[in-house]
C-alpha cells in the first residue's frame, strides 16, 4: 500500500505545478525533505525570476513575529498577480496562535508558507483547526521498508535505473533521512553519465562512499549465513573506522533486519509477492530471509533483541566504563553467531 505522506505530497506539488496554489502553506513534521521540496516548488512556480525582486519574502521564524508576518501577508502584490512569503524555521515563532485573525481571513493574493520543521501545530487549538481549511501537510518519516521503494521511485523520477542490489546497499548505508539519500543520488546522478543503461554497487562504492564488500547489507547477509569469518571480518573493519561506522546504526539496521527475519516465520506459508510486500524488500532478497529465518528460530530472535538493546545502553555509557565502540561491535556480532551455533534440536526447546 502506498505511503499516505507520498500520496499527500505527490498531490500538492501535482497542484502547484498546475497553478491550483492555496493561500496558506503549514508544512510540518520530521520529514525536512518533502518540506523543502514543497517549498523549492512553490519557489519556481508562484513567481516569475522578474517578479521575486518585489514579491518574494524570505524569513526566519525566529526573527520575524506574528504581527511583522500579518503586516507583510496584507500587502498586495506588485506588478504580479501573487505575492510569496516563506517563513523557514516557523516552529521558532513565538505565539503562532497570534495568527489565528490572519488565518481566519488570508489575503487572496498572498501565499504564506510556514516551514514548521521537526514540530506539529496543536490541531486541538483553534489555530490548528484554522490552518486545517487550507494545505496542513504532516511529512512524516518513511518506515525502513518504504525507503527502498522511494529509492526505487526517486530515480524513475530521474529517468535512470538502478539495480536492485545497490537500491538496498544506499538504503543499508544511508539509513530514512530522505534528504541525506537525495542529495546523495543527485551528485551519484551528476557524477554517472546517462549512457550507463543500469546503476549497480559498483557505481554506488565509487560515488557515496560505500564499499561493496564491507556494509551493513554484507554484514547481514554474512550473519544470515551463519557465515562467521566473513562477519568477523566486516565488523573488524567497521571497528576501525568507527568515525564511518558508528555502532548506533549498526544496531539500528541488525534490529530492523531481524525484524524482518522474526516476521518471516508468521508469513512464510504465504505467496513470496506477498512476503515481500509485507516485509518491505524486493522478492530478489526472499532467499536471504528463508535461508537466515532457517538459522535463526524466533527464541533466538527474541535474545538477539536482547543483545541488542543491551549493547545500545552500554554504547550509550550505561553500565559501561567507556569501552571502545568497536569491541562493541566486535562483542554483538559474536554473541549473535554463538545463537546460531545452538544444536538444531535444542532450538526446537
Amino acid at each position: 500500500m502506498a505511503n499516505q505522506t507520498t500520496i499527500k505530497f505527490d498531490q500538492i506539488v501535482g497542484d502547484i505545478k498546475r497553478r491550483k496554489f492555496m493561500p496558506i502553506y503549514l508544512l510540518e513534521g520530521d520529514e525536512t525533505f518533502y518540506i523543502d521540496e514543497i517549498t523549492r516548488t512553490l519557489e519556481q512556480e508562484v513567481l516569475k525570476p522578474e517578479e521575486k525582486s518585489f514579491n518574494q519574502t524570505i524569513a526566519y521564524g525566529k526573527d520575524i513575529s506574528p504581527l511583522e508576518i500579518k503586516m507583510a501577508a496584507k500587502r498586495y502584490p506588485m506588478m504580479s498577480e501573487y505575492q510569496l512569503i516563506i517563513i523557514k524555521e516557523a516552529q521558532n515563532i513565538s505565539d503562532i496562535e497570534l495568527l489565528e485573525d490572519y488565518v481566519e481571513n488570508p489575503s487572496a493574493t498572498t501565499i504564506l508558507v510556514l516551514c514548521y520543521k521537526g514540530k506539529k501545530v496543536d490541531k486541538r487549538k483553534k489555530v490548528g483547526k484554522l490552518f486545517g481549511k487550507y494545505t496542513h501537510f504532516t511529512a512524516e518519516r518513511l518506515r525502513d521498508y518504504e525507503i527502498t521503494p522511494w529509492i526505487e521511485t526517486y530515480f524513475r523520477s530521474m529517468k535512470r535505473a538502478i539495480d536492485i542490489k545497490a537500491v538496498q546497499l544506499i538504503a543499508d548505508y544511508l539509513g530514512n533521512d530522505l534528504s541525506k539519500i537525495a542529495n546523495e543520488v543527485d551528485k551519484l546522478l551528476i557524477n554517472v553519465k546517462e549512457d550507463v543503461a543500469v546503476i549497480g554497487v559498483t557505481h554506488i562504492e565509487q560515488n557515496i562512499g560505500v564499499s561493496k564488500d564491507y556494509n551493513i547489507f554484507e554484514l547481514q547477509k554474512a550473519i544470515g549465513q551463519k557465515n562467521f569469518n566473513k562477519s568477523i571480518q566486516i565488523t573488524h573493519y567497521f571497528a576501525s573506522n568507527t568515525k564511518q561506522h558508528s555502532i548506533i546504526p549498526l544496531i539500528a539496521n541488525l534490529y530492523s533486519y531481524f525484524s524482518k527475519v522474526y516476521t518471516y516465520h508468521t508469513i512464510k506459508s504465504k505467496p513470496r509477492k506477498d512476503i515481500a510486500s509485507t516485509l518491505g524488500v524486493n522478492e530478489f532478497f526472499l532467499d536471504d530471509y528463508k535461508q537466515a529465518s532457517e538459522n535463526y528460530l524466533p527464541l533466538m530472535i527474541e535474545q538477539i533483541f536482547a543483545f541488542l538493546k543491551y549493547y545500545d545502553l552500554r554504547s550509550k555509557g550505561v553500565d559501561d566504563a567507556g569501552t571502545d565502540d568497536g569491541q562493541l561491535m566486535i562483542e554483538l556480532v559474536v554473541k549473535i553467531l554463538r545463537i546460531a551455533e545452538i544444536p538444531h534440536q535444542l532450538k526446537l526447546v
